[in-house]
């Protein structure tokens, strides 16, 4: 008997995942319930690139934004980051991003979340220092607030958009069908946004993930599970491979053998 996981992200994000479950009865099916596309008003984010060479900081909140960043850059030409720009990263998945792009990166939040971020960088932050923080659009957090009350003059680049991908309603048919055994959540939006393109029948949906074991990638994804109604049965102690596959083998142990 095998019982089949949910991962919302795209094959390929974690090789090792998929290696460590090969054997087992774990049968790992890898599909995005989100996509990135363009942001509605690329301006703000298309000025804030325009002078790059007047920040001292680049904060990035996800792997995605770095992406972002550097495809919006090769379109204007760009090769590389100032070199008196220092850059900080979310957490480690953000920092690898970077390295991928051969960007050295200065800061890395000791929890990986804007709440970690916002706690690591603050103090190293020069009061009147420029920051730009790279983010999708529609985004809220406290790291700009933070950052401002840390002296910093920070502006904000929206280089993407966070939306249900294609695949989404299907997926929710599936778990309605009852196609999984659990889920593994990698962002809020995974789960917000899954649930509205669920359309009319979101209430299946939701009735059908709280039959499944629920995994977090971390404690933001937590703490939106959590508001949905659908509380997380086990939680990554760290957004990588190893940790994501410690929380799904906590929440089905008879199969991760």
């Amino acid at each position: 008997m095998t019982a089949r996981v949910l991962i919302t992200r795209e094959v390929g994000s974690w090789p090792a995942l998929a290696s460590r479950f090969a054997s087992s009865a774990l049968v790992l099916q890898w599909s995005p319930t989100t996509t990135q596309v363009a942001p509605l008003d690329p301006r703000p984010g298309d000025a804030a690139i325009s002078r790059l060479d007047q920040y001292d900081w680049l904060v990035a909140t996800s792997g995605r934004g770095v992406d972002a960043l550097m495809s919006l850059m090769s379109l204007r030409g760009m090769t590389r980051l100032p070199e008196r720009l220092r850059v900080a990263a979310v957490g480690p998945a953000t920092a690898a991003a970077f390295a991928s792009k051969d960007v050295a990166v200065a800061e890395v939040a000791g929890e990986a979340s804007v709440k970690g971020l916002a706690v690591s960088l603050s103090p190293q932050v020069v009061s009147g220092e420029r920051v730009l923080i790279v983010r999708p659009e529609g985004a809220t957090s406290a790291l700009s607030a933070s950052l401002r009350a840390a002296g910093a003059r920070v502006d904000e680049a929206p280089l993407y958009r966070t939306v249900a991908s294609d695949a989404a309603p299907e997926l929710a048919t599936a778990a309605i069908e009852g196609a999984f055994a659990a889920v593994a959540f990698t962002a809020p939006s995974a789960a917000t946004l899954w649930l509205d393109a669920a359309g009319p029948g979101r209430g299946l949906l939701v009735d059908a993930l709280l039959r499944v074991r629920r995994v977090a990638i971390g404690a933001t994804t937590e703490a939106c599970l959590a508001s949905l109604r659908l509380p997380a049965d086990a939680v990554a102690e760290a957004p990588t491979a190893e940790a994501v596959g410690d929380a799904i083998a906590r929440a089905l142990p008879s199969f991760a053998c």
